[in-house]
This record gives structure tokens, C-alpha cells and sequence, in this order.
């Protein structure tokens, strides 16, 4: 019975609590089945309906000039033209003779140069353009693939102006192979999983430029370069100065890899055709996964993330393995890249899987050790994650939902989607992936080790000297790098970018809250304004002008008006984020390779496209150097974007001298691991040291010197001094994303210990009760047996035989009335709460004993006994019984065996 009453209260307690959380299960398991449901019909519609068409469950059909059909089990995009015999609405094709008759025959177009001469790819036409040899074949590891030949009219070395000869000639001639697959298509299944192999193929018609990945739409169109926008976009192009065998050395490989934050980007907006050509090296452009298609994290095995990243180390193994087919040599890959091409060229160069293939790396305007290249923090992609989602309208209550409602949406939706992260300057980077819980091995197309790709920071692996051993580096910046930030701010386009000092202190106060340094943001605060304030005069914005403005502004009187007011201000805020996200991390990762004596070129970019004649204060921004370095001075404009209006004859001498110089000192560095063996137009690099880091500073081929340690101030308060300021680089996000129920995060984890100990606690107090209330009542003297006695000092009606002869004798008794009259309702109310206790302890509560206690010691105590029917029944006092008997006495006989009483 003891037993039972210490695991009746627990017992009661699991039988309210199981309800509860079975609920709970049931609905979201119910939830989850409806949810399945609801996704398998979308995937379905969406596998099974008409890929392309106005009509159908599928994405909806791209705008004019961005529609793609596959040809040969390759997608291709669709190219208008007046000599186009293909028509978009899938009516029957008409050709300009037959056009007024009609033909019920469905034909496929030819993709790219099949089809006719095309601009884009080709160049301008020429009367000599079709007489002209143009299939080229090369058999790789997976299968035959044809290109095509490109002339071109320009040279860079030339004094001429090509545009202004009656009559134009060949100067060389390039092999170029656009839109060869590198990996599966990233459809379907593959979305948000690493790249696979591809399967090959038996003849590739790399004839046309592969779609590029999905986008935000303002990077994309037909008059930006960007044309067709496809999920299915991993191609890579290949340009080669010569692809017959034979060759005595085969050429240096350079492998671009485009830029733009990991949002936007194609390998198209890059024509190789002049480097390849007159530069002898083998050049690679190709796509890789962008945005949320290519770096969506939730940090566990849903989505662990790097898929843009893993893009790019499965088309450089690509490169390693087949580039010798194209009379390019493996052992010579030179990465190169601007802003988001920089920080991958970093990354590929330490991680396990890509080290040993690179041998040299060119980072433009970038560093793998910068903020926005690496996300190190895991619950930072995941916040980024969930904002991306919920903007969606997806649920974010656990990771597998959001990975299922984004598996079935449009791809060009998920591009298109564009949003603020709630920290970081840009939302998708890769992220280090070292503590992330990954899928297991599926059975047809992924292993465990396809997932990961980082063991460590880059900058330990740099520290530690895991790399190839011949490496080589080099880096730059340009001195207004960070101005395309503030010149693509809607806010400051409204106020014709004109800042104020108030603006300034918000733009300040922006950047700490925006890398939440909670630990002291005030500190933080005063530190970054102390350091970008003109201290010799800090009200008169003005006097800071000759001190970072180097130019000559009289040509525009208006900008000279502004300046006089704003522009230094605007000046300094272009300085202080330049710093942080450009200059401070190629500072700290050229000192660490230095350090290595690894060999390190670096030069500064403080010249500009005259041609573009760009505002002040951002003559000089990020990728100034990308046409000069594409050779487009010596290009037709037809291989470059509609939007940036060239012409040929908008050139100067010095756009076309530092094209030639950048050309010349990249290929130089990718064949000789030094950009100047000998000196380029008057210029030449020195190699950074110890303690003396010298870079060229580059303004024009006239007035270009060597200098010594950029901004080391500046550097030093970002890398050095501010994480001492601020403790540690430790955010803390917004709990927008954390559920009770979910228990996968350290919130929820919290939540569910601490209500677990709590219950538990509960039960033991519970316990603990019922064992010192049993223990009480056992230990209590006067309760004995089935007889619950109850003391009782007030006087009470009774029998009591006092007499020595009524002793002796038990069948007398005398009747004792009371000397005074009491109320019985208090006396009662103790007896019948008492009594209650006893019935719920006791079977019968009734003067049978098996003890040896008598009515005699009963009565000596003086107690109160209970009758059968839980009633007070008699009540003995000895000392209230003697003060009330009466002086008569009454005598009891026994006749014939049946007591008698007289009075």
C-alpha cells in the first residue's frame, strides 16, 4: 500500500504530460505528411509539365531573348536575327524565299555559329568572314567536342588605329569552345547538392555560350550581357591560341573565375579571345552556382551549403584532367579573378581538394581572409537562411521544410529574390564547414566526402603552409574600391549622392550595427571615427581635399561646386569601407604569405578608362581593369554588352597602353611567376618583402613608381587594432528563427533541459512528501493499530466508576452527568476531521484490538474512542469524571447474568 502511494502522484503526472506531447507529435508529423504531400504534387507538375511554353505547371517562360532548348542533350539559348528561321511562339519556321508558303515541318534551330554567322560570338562581319575556316575538334576524356575559330583585326602592340585603314586585316586567330559541361546538370534532385560528374558524350557542339545561373534580373538582359538565364549552367569556355599537336610546350593555363559577391556573374561577360591569342596562354572562363541556389546553408545535412564553391573545384579538376587536350598544360593553372573571383582563387588555393592543382593566384580587389569571403560563423548562414526563406513565404519551423518548399520553387524565383542580410554587407559567401552534420553516402550519386570542403580557416592553412609549394601570388587593389557600394544605394541616388556630416556619423553607426559588435558597439563607434576624421580641421570638410584627392576636377564646374561642400565626406566613407572589405584583408594575407617566403606582387590601380570619363569619386572603383584586361580597346564591340555603349574609335592611348600592360603582366606572371621579367612600356614590379612590402603604385605608363607599404595605418586598425576593441568578432542575431519545439539549436536545447530538470524536480519534491508524511504517521505514538486515539482535555459526558468496590467489580458503572453545559460544535468539528483522517487510513475504525491495551488503560489516559460508525461514543477523564459525580452512589448486581442497575 506504501508503494502505491508513492508512484500514484508521478504516475498521475505522465498521464497528463503524454497527452500533451503526443498532440504535439501528431500535428507535425500530420503537418510534415501534408506538407510532403503538397511538395511531391508542385515536383511533380513541375518534372512532368511542358519545360518551355506559355502554358503548364513548370517555371514560367522566360522574356524575350532568355528562352533555351536543348539540342544534342546540351541547352542552348535562343539567339534573334534577321536570318533567325526560327520563331519564338513555335510556329512553323519560314525562311525569306518561302516565306508566303506555308510548311507544316518542325525544326530545331542550329545552336550558336551552326546556325549562321553570329556578331556576339564571331565579331563584326566581314566580306572575308565566310571564306574563312571555322570548325575546329578536340577529343577529351569524355568525349569529342567542336569549336570554333575566331580572327581578329586589332593588335595590341600596334601605332595605328585599326578603324582607320580603308582596308582591315587578319592579326591572329583563337580557338575558342564555348559551353562544355563540366558536372550533371543541378536540376531536380540536384538542387542544393554538390556537383556530379558528368557522364560524356559523343560529339559536343560547344558552338554557343552556355546559360548563365540564375540571377537577380537586374544583372541580367540581353543589352547587359547576360541572355539566357537557365538552373541547368555549369559550362565552362576554353580559349586557345592553338589546338593542333605538335606544340614544343604546351601554354600556361589562366582560369578565370567571375566576380560580383556571390550574386550575380556569367563567364561570357569575359571574352578571352584577345589574351588567348596574342598573350599564348590557354584561358577558362566558366559558371558557377550563385545566390541561393549556390550558397544557401541551414548548417546541418539538409543544406550544408558551398555548392558554388565545390562548382568551382569540380570544373578546375576538369581543367586539371582535359586542358592538355587543348594544348594547355595542367601543372601551370594560374587562378584569376575580381572581388568574389579573388576570395575563391584564395580559398581553391588551401582547400584539401583544389591545393595541390594551383600553382599560381592573381586576386584582384579581393582576399580569402576577408569578412564578406568566408562566413565562419554557422549560425550567421543560418539567420541569412531563414530571412531568404521567409521572405519566400516558406516555413523555417525546422531545416528540412525550408530546403523542401525552395526545392519546389522556380529557379528563376529563387535567383530573382534579392534581400538585406541582417549581418554581413552581402548575404551569400561560402561557409566553413568544418562542424556541420552532412548527409550520408547515397546510394547512386553522392558520398559523405562529396560535401565537405573546408578542414580549417584559410588563414591557418596559410599559417601551417598547406599549399602547393611553388606558389605564387599576387594582388591588388584600386584606390576607390568600395564606390560602386554607395553608387548603387537608391537613397544617395535620390540626393544625387550628396552626404553630410550627420549622413556620415549614420554611415559609421550603419557599419557597427551592421557587424553587431554588442560587446561595445560606443567604442567601436568612436574608434572608426577617430580614425576617418580630418583632425587638422574636423569641422571644415573641405581641407581634406588635398590629401586624398589627386585628380583634377576644374572641367566640371558643378562636381567642383559639390566638392566644395560634400565630396570629402563622401571621400572619406569610400576610404573607410574600401579598408575594411579590400585593402585591410590583402594586407594581412600577403604579410602571412610573406612571412612564407612565398613570392608576392602587388600593385595599387589609381588610373581610370578615360574613355568612360567617370565622376570623381569613382573614377577608380572595384574591376575598373576587367575590359582593359579583357583587351577590349582592340575588340569589336560586338563581344561586349550592348549597355556600356562602346565604340572603337572612343579609345585613348592610355586606355590602349594600360590594356596591353595588364594583358602582358598577367599572362608574364601566369608563364614566369614574375608580371615583369622585363620591363612592360617602362613599368615593372618588385617583389614584396618582410617589413618592406612594395607595390607598384600604377597611375599611367608615364608616372607609375614603386612605393612602400599601402595603408598600413589603415590595415592595422582593421586587422590589429578593432578586435581588441571589441573583444571578439562574436555577433549575436536576431531570434527570429528559434522554435520551442524544434529541439536541433542551442536555444532549443536550453529550453528543453531546463524544462526537463524542472519537471523532475517536481516529481522528486512530490515523492519526498509522501515518504515524510508516511514515515510521520508510523512514528507517531498515538496512533496504534486500526485505533486511531485522540486526547482530549476538556471535560466530556461519559461512564466512569470511581469507586474501589466499582473497580473491583466491572459490571458496576455509575452515571456521571456534567457539572456544565459545553458546545459540542468546535469539539466536534475536530473529532470528524480527525476521524476522516482515520477512515482514510484505516479499514474499520472500531474499538477491536488484537493489542493488550484494556478500557482500563483507556480510561487511566483519559481518551476519546470511536464508535463503528465513526461517532464519539464514550469519553473518559478521570479528572472531569470525579469533580462532576454525584454524592449518591448507584449500585449494579448481576441477576441472572444480566447486569442491573439502582439508583
Amino acid at each position: 500500500m506504501a508503494a502505491a502511494r508513492i508512484y500514484t502522484l508521478p504516475l498521475l503526472l505522465l498521464l497528463l504530460v503524454l497527452p500533451i506531447f503526443g498532440q504535439i507529435r501528431d500535428r507535425d508529423q500530420e503537418a510534415e505528411r501534408q506538407q510532403r504531400e503538397r511538395d511531391q504534387q508542385v515536383r511533380n507538375r513541375y518534372n512532368n509539365g511542358p519545360y518551355f511554353g506559355p502554358v503548364g505547371y513548370g517555371p514560367p517562360p522566360p522574356p524575350q531573348g532568355q528562352q533555351t532548348y536543348f539540342y544534342k542533350d546540351r541547352l542552348y539559348g535562343y539567339h534573334p536575327s534577321p536570318y533567325d528561321t526560327y520563331n519564338y511562339n513555335r510556329e512553323p519556321p519560314r525562311t525569306h524565299e518561302d516565306r508566303y508558303h506555308f510548311d507544316v515541318t518542325d525544326r530545331t534551330p542550329l545552336p550558336g555559329v551552326l546556325g549562321g554567322f553570329r556578331p556576339d560570338l564571331q565579331g563584326r562581319e566581314r566580306p572575308d568572314s565566310k571564306n574563312l575556316d571555322r570548325d575546329v575538334f578536340v577529343s577529351t576524356h569524355y568525349g569529342n567536342v567542336q569549336g570554333f575559330k575566331v580572327y581578329l583585326y586589332d593588335h595590341p602592340e600596334a601605332r595605328h588605329r585599326p578603324w582607320s585603314l580603308p582596308v582591315e586585316r587578319v592579326t591572329a586567330s583563337v580557338n575558342v569552345f564555348l559551353g562544355i559541361p563540366y558536372a550533371m546538370p543541378p536540376t531536380k534532385d540536384g538542387r542544393f547538392k554538390p556537383p556530379r560528374t558528368h557522364k560524356g558524350w559523343h560529339l559536343m557542339q560547344a558552338v554557343d555560350w552556355g546559360p548563365a545561373c540564375p540571377q537577380p534580373s537586374q544583372y541580367t538582359g540581353t543589352t547587359k550581357g547576360v541572355r539566357d538565364v537557365d538552373e541547368d549552367c555549369l559550362y565552362l569556355n576554353i580559349f586557345s591560341p592553338n589546338v593542333n599537336s605538335g606544340l614544343a610546350r604546351n601554354y600556361p593555363v589562366m582560369f578565370y573565375i567571375h566576380g560580383g559577391e556571390f550574386i550575380h556573374g556569367a563567364s561570357n561577360l569575359f571574352p578571352a579571345h584577345m589574351l588567348a591569342a596574342f598573350y599564348n596562354v590557354t584561358v577558362v572562363t566558366f559558371n558557377y552556382r550563385i545566390g541561393a541556389l549556390g550558397f544557401l546553408s541551414t548548417g546541418d545535412e539538409n543544406s550544408p551549403g558551398n555548392y558554388g564553391i565545390l562548382d568551382q573545384a569540380m570544373a578546375l579538376r576538369w581543367v586539371y584532367e582535359n586542358i592538355k587536350f587543348f594544348n594547355g598544360d595542367p601543372e601551370s593553372i594560374t587562378l584569376f579573378g575580381p572581388g568574389a573571383g579573388a576570395a575563391s582563387a584564395g580559398l581553391l588555393m588551401v582547400a584539401p581538394r583544389t591545393r595541390q592543382m594551383v600553382s599560381k593566384v592573381i586576386a584582384q580587389s579581393g582576399s580569402a581572409l576577408a569578412d564578406w569571403a568566408l562566413i565562419v560563423d554557422k549560425y550567421r548562414a543560418q539567420n541569412t537562411s531563414r530571412v531568404y526563406a521567409e521572405m519566400l513565404g516558406c516555413s523555417i519551423e525546422s531545416s528540412w521544410k525550408l530546403v523542401q518548399c525552395l526545392n519546389v520553387r522556380s529557379p528563376l524565383e529563387l535567383g530573382n529574390a534579392e534581400f538585406q542580410p541582417n549581418v554581413g554587407m552581402f548575404p551569400w559567401a561560402p561557409v566553413l564547414d568544418v562542424n556541420f552534420t552532412i548527409p550520408r553516402d547515397y546510394y547512386d550519386s553522392w558520398s559523405a566526402s562529396d560535401w565537405r570542403f573546408f578542414t580549417e580557416e584559410p588563414e591557418e592553412s596559410i599559417k601551417k603552409g598547406k599549399y602547393r609549394k611553388d606558389i605564387m601570388y599576387m594582388a591588388s587593389v584600386t584606390t576607390q574600391e568600395a564606390s560602386f557600394i554607395l553608387y548603387n544605394n537608391v537613397t544617395l541616388a535620390r540626393n544625387e549622392y550628396v552626404i553630410t556630416p550627420e549622413m556620415f556619423d549614420q554611415k559609421i553607426w550603419e557599419l557597427v550595427l551592421r557587424y553587431n559588435y554588442t560587446l561595445n558597439p560606443l567604442g567601436v563607434y568612436e574608434a572608426i571615427k577617430y580614425m576617418y576624421t580630418y583632425w587638422p580641421d574636423p569641422n571644415n570638410v573641405t581641407h581634406i581635399r588635398d590629401q586624398y584627392i589627386n585628380v583634377s576636377i576644374k572641367k566640371s564646374p558643378l562636381l567642383w561646386k559639390i566638392f566644395d561642400s560634400y565630396i570629402n565626406i563622401f571621400i572619406f566613407i569610400i576610404k573607410m569601407l574600401s579598408d575594411f572589405h579590400y585593402t585591410a584583408p590583402m594586407d594581412k594575407i600577403a604579410k602571412l604569405l610573406v612571412q612564407k617566403n612565398i613570392p608576392v606582387y602587388l600593385y595599387v590601380l589609381n588610373t581610370t578608362i578615360e574613355a568612360f570619363d567617370l565622376p570623381l569619386w569613382r573614377r577608380v572603383p572595384h574591376d575598373i581593369e576587367h575590359l582593359l584586361l579583357a583587351g577590349a580597346p582592340f575588340m569589336d564591340v560586338e563581344f561586349f554588352p550592348e549597355k556600356l555603349k562602346l565604340r572603337r574609335d572612343m579609345w585613348t592611348d592610355n586606355d590602349r597602353n594600360m590594356s596591353h600592360f595588364f594583358m602582358k603582366a598577367y599572362s608574364n606572371f601566369a608563364t614566369y611567376g614574375n608580371p615583369t621579367p622585363a620591363q612592360i612600356l617602362g613599368l615593372h614590379f618588385d617583389m614584396a618583402k618582410f617589413g618592406h612590402l612594395k607595390y607598384l603604385n600604377l597611375n599611367t605608363t608615364y608616372n607609375s613608381s614603386i612605393q612602400y607599404n599601402y595603408r598600413q595605418t589603415e590595415s592595422a586598425f582593421w586587422s590589429q587594432y578593432l578586435p581588441t576593441v571589441i573583444g571578439r568578432l562574436v555577433p549575436t542575431y536576431p531570434p527570429v528563427t528559434e522554435f520551442w519545439w524544434e529541439p536541433t539549436q542551442p536555444l532549443q536545447i536550453a529550453f528543453w533541459s531546463m524544462t526537463s530538470a524542472c519537471l523532475l524536480l517536481i516529481v522528486m519534491a512530490a515523492v519526498c512528501c509522501m515518504l515524510w508524511r508516511n514515515a510521520k504517521r508510523q512514528s507517531d505514538h498515538y496512533y496504534s493499530g486500526d485505533i486511531l486515539m485522540v486526547r482530549d482535555d476538556d471535560a466530556s459526558e461519559g461512564i466512569d466508576n470511581l469507586s474501589r468496590a466499582s473497580k473491583e467489580n466491572v459490571y458496576e458503572y455509575r452515571d456521571a452527568p456534567p457539572s456544565f453545559r459545553r458546545n459540542p460544535r468546535v469539539q466536534d468539528i475536530r473529532l470528524q476531521d480527525r476521524l476522516a483522517q482515520n477512515r482514510k487510513f484505516a479499514s474499520t475504525p472500531s474499538l477491536r484490538s488484537n493489542s493488550n491495551n484494556s478500557l482500563k488503560d483507556v480510561r487511566a489516559e483519559g481518551f476519546v474512542t470511536s464508535s463503528p460508525n465513526g461517532q464519539p461514543r464514550a469519553v473518559m477523564n478521570r479528572a472531569s469524571s470525579q469533580s462532576s459525580l454525584p454524592k449518591s452512589r448507584s449500585k449494579t448486581h448481576l441477576v441472572q447474568g444480566v447486569p442491573q442497575t439502582a439508583v
